[in-house]
């Protein structure tokens, strides 16, 4: 679970600093989608994260 924590912000992080430098930022439309993506991503991940997680048995207990 940590692994993939960690993963999700190394892809999210490289994504903003690559972003501007492939022109993704161009246009205002590439702004706007790259808004929603980004959010829509983080937002869901913490959500599963707060949410999701709480309903996992923790080791060691019954």
């Amino acid at each position: 679970m940590n692994g993939n924590f960690h993963l999700i912000h190394v892809v999210v992080g490289a994504w903003l600093v690559l972003a501007p430098l492939l022109g993704i930022f161009a246009t205002f439309q590439g702004l706007v989608w790259n808004s929603v993506i980004i959010g829509a991503v983080v937002g869901l991940y913490n959500a599963w994260y707060l949410f999701g997680r709480q309903q996992q048995p923790v080791k060691g207990s019954q």
